[in-house]
């Protein structure tokens, strides 16, 4: 395993790369907020070394609808932070959306792993099929592009493929609960992780 990979495995097993979505294809509406805490654990598994390194990770979230079936977000995660947006193409007993998210995390000399950058840009759908006005099934496919600048030079990339499903479900008319499993095979480079990732979480979020 070379440096930069092992510094990648490091900064994702801390918490740093995110690949949880925990969202629906139901956009909030314009001027209406969501706040969320979620946690979830898995794994990154490393091919070729036959390596498995435990994960686990906390978010705190916040949405808020802008309009034109668009809601934008942003969300802290252990130690990093991304920024989202989410525009719904269909609605109805199935719902579309598309999601996008750019985020990462800078870490300093200080840390476990040295002065770095994980930069990591997410791109995917969702489709939600609504068995009821209070839940519904959750799937669809995500991309995500990582890129690693450690300190001392150089760059490092990596693209994983994969998806997630899960469900929605509404209680006291403002409340979610959203549990959610996330698969994710490495399809070039090794960062953050050249093998498989594997997230299973669950998050409850309120509409404001």
């Amino acid at each position: 395993m070379s440096t930069r990979s092992a510094i990648a495995i490091v900064l994702a097993a801390a918490g740093c790369g995110s690949v949880t979505t925990y969202q629906s294809a139901d956009v909030l509406p314009r001027g209406t907020w969501s706040v969320a805490l979620a946690a979830s654990a898995g794994g990154f598994t490393d091919t070729e070394q036959e390596t498995k390194i435990p994960t686990g990770a906390f978010e705190l979230a916040g949405r808020v609808g802008v309009g034109g079936d668009t809601d934008v977000g942003l969300k802290l995660y252990t130690a990093g932070i991304e920024a989202s947006v989410r525009h719904q193409i269909a609605d109805g007993r199935w719902a579309w959306a598309l999601l996008g998210s750019l985020g990462g995390v800078v870490t300093d000399e200080d840390s476990p792993v040295g002065a770095a950058g994980l930069t990591q840009l997410r791109l995917g759908a969702v489709a939600t099929k609504h068995r009821s006005t209070t839940w519904g099934w959750n799937m669809g496919p995500i991309a995500t592009f990582s890129l690693l600048r450690p300190a001392g030079g150089g760059t490092a990339g990596g693209a994983l493929i994969g998806g997630f499903v899960g469900f929605d479900w509404r209680f006291a008319d403002v409340w979610h609960l959203t549990p959610e499993l996330s698969l994710h095979v490495t399809a070039a480079g090794e960062v953050p992780v050249a093998g498989s990732v594997g997230m299973l979480g669950v998050a409850i979020s309120r509409e404001l």
